[in-house]
């Protein structure tokens, strides 16, 4: 090898080395170009997120609304009966149909009755014959007596023999009088007035004694039956009025009993309340008492939508601090009572405390922020 081709190879490893560290210092920048061109592009696509807040207000204890379900019943309601069997001839109400107290409502079979009758009213006249006949021998035998013509034994058999008729006649009369009741048992009227709400047997049917035929119920005012927790009780008065809620109805009521014992299985106590109209309402329809009850918790009422999943069962919500620039800070708090669109929550919540209402689930603590322009218009509203 020649000391002119080493000299050309050093040459061409230079020119080589060289135009790589050309390339790799082009490369760089403009890697580094194009990341300071993505960086503003970056933040000008990611402007400050807007969020709307409220002021938190803290207060001692709060009242917390309180469902108790129960249904509709009438306060009269009994399914009619014949006490005594026989065949159904006539019924002469159906089911929808209003009826008075006294109305007839069906009649049973009365022909052997009739015809034991017929037999006892002869047999009562031949006995009244009979007491007739003792009491005129009765009389001529005492006259006779007086005379001394007959013996005071024929007198006291005269006179046994008119005790044994009129006794007899008395018989009959109170098999007469039973008979009459018996008859008048085969028509079964309306106990009380009311609306018909089933039957239960058509005519030719041989109904036994004490089978319901028909069930009625009173057109009083309608009541209603709540079995409230134990714990609950004291939350109604007798006397006291209620709202209650029967489907899209809202009625008013009065809390007329509270029962005096409690369930043994459920270890409730029911409640009687009176309804004031019966529009639109039937027995057995399911109802909603609504009443208050007292929570002694100091806390805060906060809409719903500003509660976010915390840790180990509590709950996590964003407070805005209001210092060189609008920042977003996480507290935890407890839920006590949700209801509806709001929740009360105890925690780490002063009186004051900008709270953030919504959108929580896409934000983080140590946000920058902006104030949504509702909150930057009201009273209280900070501008940045």
């Amino acid at each position: 090898m020649t000391i002119e081709s080493t000299e050309q190879g050093k040459g061409a490893s230079t020119a080589l080395y060289a135009a790589i560290a050309i390339f790799v210092v082009g490369l760089t920048l403009l890697l580094f170009a194009a990341g300071l061109n993505g960086a503003t592009q970056k933040l000008a696509e990611h402007p400050l997120t807007a969020v709307s807040t409220k002021r938190v207000t803290v207060q001692n204890g709060f009242e917390m609304p309180v469902k108790i379900y129960g249904l509709i019943e009438s306060p009269k309601a009994a399914d009619v009966s014949f006490d005594t069997s026989g065949q159904v001839i006539a019924i002469f109400a159906d089911e929808g149909d209003t009826v008075q107290k006294g109305d007839v409502l069906a009649k049973l079979d009365n022909d052997r009755l009739s015809a034991r009758l017929v037999e006892l009213n002869a047999t009562l006249e031949r006995t009244r014959a009979d007491l007739t006949l003792a009491e005129l021998s009765e009389k001529r035998v005492t006259v006779l007596v007086e005379e001394k013509l007959e013996s005071s034994q024929r007198l006291d058999e005269v006179k046994a023999n008119t005790a044994a008729a009129s006794a007899q006649v008395k018989e009959i009369e109170a098999n007469i009088d039973s008979l009459d009741v018996e008859q008048a048992k085969t028509e079964l009227l309306a106990p009380f007035s009311g609306t018909i709400s089933a039957r239960y047997f058509d005519e030719g049917s041989v109904v036994a004694a004490g089978a319901a035929l028909l069930s009625l119920t009173s057109d009083a005012p309608l009541q209603a039956r709540f079995a409230v927790p134990a714990d609950m009780v004291s939350l109604f008065r007798v006397g006291e009025k209620v709202a209650l809620n029967v489907d899209a109805l809202n009625i008013e009521a009065t809390v007329s009993q509270l029962s005096p014992v409690r369930n043994r299985q459920t270890r409730t106590v029911d409640i009687l309340v009176n309804l004031s109209s019966n529009a639109g309402l039937r027995p057995g329809d399911l109802a909603t008492l609504i009443g208050q009850r007292h929570g002694d918790s100091n806390g805060s009422w906060i809409p719903a939508s500003a509660l976010s999943n915390g840790l180990r069962g509590l709950w996590r919500v964003f407070v805005v601090t209001e210092q060189e620039t609008l920042n977003l800070e996480s507290r935890t708090v407890e839920v006590i009572y949700t209801g509806g669109e709001r929740a009360f929550v105890r925690g780490a919540l002063s009186e004051g405390d900008r709270l953030v209402t919504s959108g929580t689930h896409k934000l983080s603590p140590g946000q920058a922020v902006k104030l949504s322009e509702g909150d930057v218009n009201s009273a209280d509203g900070v501008t940045r």
